[in-house]
C-alpha cells in the first residue's frame, strides 16, 4: 500500500436545497386578494355620507333654517314636521298600506314643498316595529333633497313595560 494517493472513503452529502411547492401558496394568496377587493367594493357601496345634526357644531348652524322631524308612529305611518325657530311650521301625517309606499309619499311631500337646501337639520325617530330598510330609505330620501345634517334617535316602545 502506498501512503500517498490512497483511496479515501467519501461520505455522500445531502443537498441542502429543499424544493417547496409554491402553487398552493399562490392560490391562497390570490383568493385572499380577490376576497379583499370584493369586500372593499361592498363596504364602499353601503356607506351614506351624513353629518350628525345634534351634539356637534352642526347644531349651531341648524338654528338659522328649518328643522325637519320625522317620527315613525307605526310600521306604515309617520309624522313629518317642519319647525322654524322651535315652532311648528308644517305638520303632515303620512299613512299607507306598506312602509315602501310611506317612504314614496314622504318623497313626494318633500318635493312638493320645494324646500331645497332651506332645511338645515333633520331628526329621524324610528319605532321598534319599523323595518330597518324603511329607516334607511328615509335617510336616502333626505339625502336626495340635499339634507345632510341628520340625526337618528330610536323611540322607546311604550308597550314593552305593560
Amino acid at each position: 500500500m502506498s501512503i500517498s494517493g490512497g483511496a479515501v472513503p467519501q461520505t455522500r452529502r445531502r443537498s441542502l436545497d429543499a424544493e417547496i411547492n409554491l402553487v398552493p401558496f399562490i392560490d391562497l394568496l390570490s383568493m385572499c386578494i380577490c376576497f379583499l377587493l370584493m369586500t372593499a367594493v361592498w363596504i364602499q357601496i353601503s356607506t351614506i355620507q351624513v353629518k350628525q345634526s345634534h351634539g356637534t357644531e352642526a347644531l349651531a348652524q341648524a338654528a338659522a333654517g328649518l328643522e325637519a322631524d320625522i317620527r315613525f308612529t307605526g310600521r306604515s305611518s309617520l309624522d313629518f314636521t317642519l319647525k322654524k325657530n322651535g315652532r311648528v311650521f308644517k305638520k303632515t301625517t303620512i299613512k299607507d298600506a306598506t312602509p315602501e309606499a310611506v317612504v314614496a309619499k314622504l318623497d313626494t311631500t318633500i318635493s312638493s314643498l320645494k324646500l331645497g337646501s332651506s332645511v338645515s337639520a333633520a331628526m329621524v325617530s324610528p319605532a321598534v316595529s319599523v323595518p330597518y330598510g324603511s329607516m334607511v330609505a328615509v335617510l336616502d330620501v333626505l339625502r336626495k333633497h340635499q339634507i345632510i345634517n341628520i340625526g337618528v334617535v330610536p323611540v322607546r316602545d311604550e308597550t314593552a313595560g305593560k
